[in-house]
């Protein structure tokens, strides 16, 4: 009798829940969320994805029109996975409590238990990354028309044609590339249809030859993660405020062709379109304009000129330390193929930017550009402090006087130097500058390993702090 009492209780309990989803708010097929209904929803729904986002952010309204057309994709699976929203400007406490730092602020809740959601910001991205969440890493296909509709439905799909100890291999490919769907089958008439033999393995695209066959070895996982990337983007990629995230995160070095909207700028990229048939798939190729902000932004960041336009440059790990190389020659087919060339024999030198040496040095803080950073903070006979500073930064702005008073005080000590550099205009190869300003110490005697000031911003602290980092104390009390 007691089991049909629970059975009664739990009964009840699922129709509540089920009635509290119901009365949730939609906006385009996206659950609106507050404080109240939060609890409720990610326990009612085995998998939900929950946007949190501020009206007035850019970036959120340019990526509400892919999040709600993801939802109604979604709604139509018959999977129990749901999309929704939370204005964290509004709902306080739960973007505290999910650690929202930035808009948007995206997590997939499986079970009631969160993790970060690390897709693209396109429909289909969304779409395949929820479900490969949702499901196993590769699905089964049992007949041809399984098969046909799995390439239907799929943009991006991988399917391999093989038994079970290849198939080790490809799966724990699948695990590591989230936004591309895997399936296999044992089936010889559906490796028939696709004109493969077992073991075999094959990707289908919406761009360029649309399919590609690998080559490389079924046993390796990291061979067959590396084929899939490769053909992830088409052969040329165009660079928007859309496809940045997804270029920036491919891990391949990119190629980039900046071009205007004119004759020239064609000629440019009718050259890069040729080229690209030529270059490995070890390099990503991708083609910016010049006009849009996002392609301006771009510029700025790899140090490109409007005066140069057409031009191109090579980037390596844009979202860590960077490395950028610059196309010397003038954009054609074959200067194109041989810089990137060279860039994989390694003969390319980095391209530092760097503003014009300055002709005097009228203040006590000693200012350094690119081309003069190495002579004058790598003498071994002085200990360097750098401010790295942006013009625009107010934390930068306030500092500036506190610190031309600490190089005004030391100004009689001849082993110190105090100095800063424009880290918006200026490259310094091997510092990695993450936030303005960034003050870094290289002592006399190790100019290979960098101190990071860590003291208050007042020139007491900072005259106390050099006096015990430097090689050469001076007795700071004295000055």
């Amino acid at each position: 009798m007691r089991w049909i009492v629970r059975l009664v209780y739990w009964s009840l309990f699922l129709w509540a829940l089920a009635e509290d989803a119901a009365e949730f708010p939609e906006e385009d097929g996206v659950l609106v969320l507050t404080e109240k209904t939060f609890e409720v929803a990610i326990k009612s729904h085995p998998y939900i994805l929950v946007q949190f986002f501020a009206p007035w952010c850019g970036h959120c309204k340019q990526f509400a029109p892919e999040y709600a057309a993801a939802a109604k994709q979604l709604k139509q699976t018959n999977q129990p996975i749901r999309l929704a929203k939370v204005d964290a400007t509004a709902e306080l406490k739960l973007a505290e409590e999910y650690g929202v730092r930035g808009y948007p602020t995206i997590r997939l809740f499986i079970d009631g238990r969160d993790q970060e959601y690390t897709g693209g910001r396109t429909e289909q991205s969304i779409v395949t990354w929820v479900l490969k969440k949702a499901g196993p890493p590769a699905v089964e296909l049992e007949t041809i028309e399984a098969a046909a509709a799995f390439e239907k439905e799929n943009r991006l799909a991988v399917l391999c044609f093989c038994d079970a100890p290849v198939r080790s291999a490809f799966e724990r490919a699948a695990r590591q590339v989230e936004d591309v769907m895997f399936a296999y089958s044992t089936v010889p008439e559906v490796a028939s249809k696709y004109e493969a033999t077992a073991p075999s393995l094959k990707m289908f695209f919406p761009h360029d030859e649309q399919s590609a066959a690998f080559t490389g070895d079924l046993n390796n996982a990291e061979e067959i993660e590396s084929f899939v990337k490769a053909y992830r983007h088409p052969m040329v990629a165009d660079f928007s405020g859309e496809t940045a995230a997804d270029l920036f995160s491919d891990g391949r070095p990119i190629l980039f062709l900046f071009r205007d909207k004119d004759g020239k700028g064609e000629a440019a990229e009718q050259a890069l379109r040729a080229a690209a048939k030529q270059m490995s798939r070890k390099v990503l190729v991708a083609l910016a304009g010049s006009s849009e902000p996002m392609d301006q932004r771009l510029m700025d960041y790899v140090s490109v000129d409007v005066e140069e336009l057409p031009t191109a440059r090579l980037v390596i790990d844009p979202q860590g330390a960077m490395a950028k190389y610059r196309l010397e020659a003038d954009v054609t087919e074959a200067s194109l193929v041989s810089f990137v060339q060279d860039f994989e024999a390694g003969r390319l030198k980095k391209y530092l930017q760097s503003e014009p040496v300055p002709t005097s040095q009228p203040g006590p803080v000693h200012t350094l550009v690119g081309s003069t950073f190495e002579a004058i903070v790598k003498d071994p006979a002085k200990d360097v402090l750098v401010e790295f500073y942006a013009p625009w930064c107010g934390h930068c702005k306030k500092l500036e006087p506190v610190y031309a008073s600490v190089a005004k005080r030391l100004e009689s000590v001849p082993s110190i130097v105090i100095a800063k550099i424009d880290a918006t205009a200026n490259d310094v190869d091997g510092v990695d500058i993450e936030g303005f300003p960034t003050i870094k110490f290289w002592r006399a005697d190790n100019k290979e390993e960098p101190l990071d000031y860590d003291g208050d911003r007042d020139v007491d602290s900072f005259l106390a702090w050099l006096d015990d980092k430097a090689a050469r104390p001076f007795g700071h009390s004295e000055l």
